[in-house]
Order: C-alpha cells, then structure tokens, then sequence
C-alpha cells in the first residue's frame, strides 16, 4: 500500500529516496482538505488570475483546465491546479454564500446540515419543526396576553426538546 485509504494521501516507503517529496506532497493536500473552505462553488472554468491557496467546488460542466472535474475540489498552488474528489459528509464553507456544503451522493448540498436533530447529554433536541409563536399585542388584558405568549413559548420549546 502505497496510499492512504481514504484521501490517497502518499505514504513513505522504506529505503525510498527524497523523502522529503512524499511527505510534502502529504501535507499539502492536508493543508487543502483539513478545515474545508472554498471561494465559490459551481464555477465552470477556473478564474484568469487566482491567488495561491484560492479553492472552488467545481460546477456541473466544467470547461478548459477544470474538464471533466465536475463536483471536485480545485485548489490554486501558485503555480497549477490541485483536484480533490470528495468523499460522502465532506463539509466546506462556501464564502460567497455564506454557508456550508455538505458532500453527498447526489453531490454538493445547500441549506443545512443533514441531520435529523442533536444529540445532546443522550436528548436529541431541535428535531421538530420550528414553531410559530404570537406575539403579545398590548391593550387592556396585558397580563393574560402575557401569559397566553409565554404558555405558547413553553409548548414550543418542550416541543424542541430545549426543555422538559
């Protein structure tokens, strides 16, 4: 075994000569991969003048140098493009979107973690639906307004599990 299981990082050999090569080429691409983060995702073909350690998440038709490197990750080395399959719960932040990514079988996912809830101290709590709670509006029976918004609140945060 010459690789890495997972993310085919190079592996040492004994008696192998320039070592050095191996490992840096090893810490590279976990400089690119540890802590994901990506400029944009989607792009079809890499920009005219990137910065070294600039990344994107590949669009679905990628031209000219990205051919045939849909959903992958390309990072910018200063000197050439470094790609990246990703492999099923890889997380990425998407700076121009301001959220994250999660890669699945279907590909890149927007819009949340893909998960049914958190499991906190053995609760699994923010597992229903958020819950629309009224507003007091004021007027004359304040105090019974009050309660009524407060009793909503409770129902919804027992129902969130956020409290018994």
């Amino acid at each position: 075994m010459d690789e890495t299981i997972r993310w085919a990082l190079p592996l040492l050999a004994s008696g192998q000569a320039q070592k050095e090569i191996t490992h840096n080429e090893a810490i590279g691409a976990i400089d690119r991969l540890l802590h994901l983060a990506v400029l944009s995702r989607g792009i079809a073909q890499p920009p005219a003048e990137p910065l070294a350690g600039d990344a994107y998440i590949i669009g679905t038709s990628p031209t000219g140098a990205w051919s045939g490197m849909a959903g992958q990750v390309a990072s910018f080395d200063g000197f050439g493009w470094t790609m990246a399959g990703p492999k099923p719960g890889c997380v990425a932040w998407v700076a121009d979107e301001q959220q994250f990514a999660v890669y699945a079988d279907e590909g890149w996912l927007i819009g949340g973690w893909p998960t049914q809830g958190l499991l906190i101290a053995g609760r699994t709590v923010l597992a229903a639906a958020p819950a629309n709670v009224a507003a007091p509006v004021g007027g004359a029976t304040v105090d019974t307004e009050c309660r009524a918004a407060l009793a909503e609140l409770l129902v919804a945060l027992r129902h969130q599990s956020v409290i018994i």
